[in-house]
């Protein structure tokens, strides 16, 4: 189908941080590539830049609203200076919300964690009014926009570009995951809300079952001290040596990982989306998840869903998921199905439907 020319031919995008592999940083570069594809003009800026993104990403001190310019889009994702910025100097906000930690999951790790979260549900208040049209990235993170007063809301889903996940795979770590199995996968940041602690007691339970399991958790050591508490877990609980934390990795070593595991396993207790639900479902990798809100929009009526942290039942629920090949067929072809929604031509054309409705919400 094809979309409306917009209205406008500039339309900036502003970040608090970006680094290579986040997933509102991605996000980000995938509406500018659409953008760009559609005759606007686009730049992104960042509060906080990681050098990975230097070639891509301004700093946002460099950012100057031009007269040409009615909207920016904000992604909105925890508290910082930027509201205050955008709320002083651009022009009306076009807001993409990608949900805010609660602050008590950050209570007992780090107390500045929770005044920026505080502070970023506070901004979204604030940030109410100059706002045209606030996006989603799901109908879990919509509630929030709803509940702060935003009347032109809707939902903008994380997008999965399929290029970036048809790589060829890193034959020597597939090698070496191929030594390591059943393997047991979670990607995402080391975060209290995330419960990686809790996986490395799924992993104990399963490996009752299952002497020759492993997990590998991927992902940044996002918050300090977290990793080390989750190996200190592992280390009391006597699984230590099952364990992978690879940390960030590459693209390439990303699909490999989930292309050689056997199940992929969730027990977070928030997520605003949780993109590494779509990646498993779209490379073929059953999911096994605590049913948290933010999981249980994504997964929808796929997946394996679960509500009690039982270790010993979900290490037999894990047995069962990883050995039976008729369940694990059905339930792959079940999420491919339902994983359509999130492919980029799909969200790309939402999006462009949304721009179209800019200049009569003005």
């Amino acid at each position: 189908m094809t979309q409306a020319s917009p209205p406008f031919r500039v339309l900036h995008q502003v970040l608090t941080g970006a680094t290579f592999g986040d997933a509102i940083t991605m996000h980000a570069l995938d509406i500018q590539r659409w953008l760009h594809a559609a005759g606007i003009r686009s730049q992104i800026y960042a509060l906080h830049l990681h050098e990975s993104m230097a070639e891509w990403v301004r700093p946002l001190a460099t950012y100057r609203p031009g007269r040409d310019e009615p909207f920016v889009i904000y992604h909105h994702s925890i508290g910082s200076a930027v509201p205050d910025f955008l709320l002083a100097h651009s022009p009306q906000l076009l807001l993409i919300y990608h949900n805010i930690t609660p602050p008590d999951y950050f209570k007992h790790i780090n107390p500045g964690w929770v005044q920026l979260a505080q502070q970023g549900l506070t901004q979204l208040g604030q940030l109410r009014n100059k706002t045209v049209l606030a996006l989603a990235v799901s109908s879990f993170n919509e509630t929030d926009l709803l509940a702060a007063g935003y009347r032109h809301t809707g939902i903008l889903p994380i997008v999965l570009p399929q290029a970036q996940y048809d790589e060829p795979l890193n034959k020597e770590l597939a090698q070496e995951l191929d030594g390591k199995r059943p393997l047991l996968l979670f990607v995402g940041r080391f975060s209290p809300n995330k419960k990686q602690e809790d996986l490395v007691k799924l992993l104990a339970a399963y490996r009752r079952i299952q002497p020759q399991a492993h997990l590998a958790l991927v992902g940044d050591p996002w918050v300090i001290g977290y990793d080390h508490f989750v190996q200190e877990v592992a280390a009391y609980l006597g699984v230590a040596d099952s364990i992978m934390i690879p940390g960030k990795i590459s693209q390439r070593d990303l699909v490999t990982y989930y292309r050689y595991a056997d199940l992929y396993v969730s027990m977070s207790e928030h997520e605003g989306f949780g993109k590494p639900l779509i990646e498993s479902m779209y490379l073929g990798l059953p999911v096994l998840a605590y049913a948290a809100p933010g999981v249980a929009a994504t997964l929808g009526h796929s997946g394996v869903r679960v509500h009690e942290k039982d270790f010993a039942r979900l290490a037999e629920l894990t047995d069962i998921l990883v050995s039976d090949q008729a369940l694990r067929q059905r339930l792959i072809v079940q999420q491919q199905e339902h994983v359509q929604q999130f492919l980029e031509t799909a969200v790309q054309q939402q999006f462009l439907a949304y721009l179209q409705t800019l200049g009569d919400l003005k």
